[in-house]
């Protein structure tokens, strides 16, 4: 990952992709999202909130996409701004959730996203303390209220001046956004672009493994 949280093939630079990145799950439509990913053979990073792990049936649904092959990353624990927080609050947002998620797929988070982009230098060392890669994205569009349709989200998502070789793809667990999936996935890929598989991303966490 580079600096501006794009994606870069070191083997082949000038291959075209994007990474999918999937926040705010797993509430209403994340699961619904990850089998269209599946059908699609392609793979996303889903970030979870602790706030929708609270039920075992919510415990489930995560189990469920992980088991699909989706890696899932940290989004805090109750989404707050890790900026209006305390070092103890920002390490309970954070570390707790990572326990949360071991607890219920086995694996602990490699990829940390803060709620609004916004990290302090606090939750920046925590992450690393953590294991994880610090994200944040290129463009995204669907809480924006000209974009909460499917046509509308899935033709800006695709046709956005932003959009480049490397891009960081934010999207989120919403209704419009689910129905626009798969013509964004398509779309993307009609235009030339492969979408990264996460797990070949480099990470704190599988560098070390491989040093080992």
């Amino acid at each position: 990952m580079k600096s501006d949280f794009s994606i870069q093939n070191i083997e082949n630079p000038d291959e075209k992709i994007v990474l999918l990145t999937i926040d705010d799950a797993p509430d209403k439509n994340a699961l619904e999202m990850a089998k269209t990913l599946k059908d699609l053979n392609v793979k996303a990073i889903f970030f979870v909130n602790g706030h929708f792990l609270d039920t075992p049936e919510e415990g489930e649904v995560l189990k469920q996409i992980h088991q699909m092959g989706f890696p899932i990353g940290n989004h805090t624990y109750n989404h707050k701004s890790l900026r209006e927080l305390s070092e103890e609050q920002q390490r309970n947002e954070i570390v707790d959730l990572n326990d949360r998620i071991e607890e219920l797929i086995g694996e602990r988070p490699q990829f940390f996203r803060a709620p609004f982009g916004m990290n302090t230098d606090y939750s920046k060392q925590l992450a690393a303390d953590e294991k994880m890669l610090l994200m944040n994205w290129t463009y995204g569009y669907d809480w924006e209220k000209d974009y909460q349709s499917k046509e509308a989200l899935a033709d800006i998502m695709v046709n956005t001046p932003l959009l480049r070789n490397g891009a960081n793809l934010l999207m989120h667990d919403r209704q419009w956004t689910s129905e626009a999936l798969g013509d964004i996935v398509k779309g993307l890929q009609n235009k030339g672009y492969k979408i990264v598989d996460p797990t070949q991303i480099e990470t704190p966490a599988n560098k070390e493994t491989a040093a080992q």
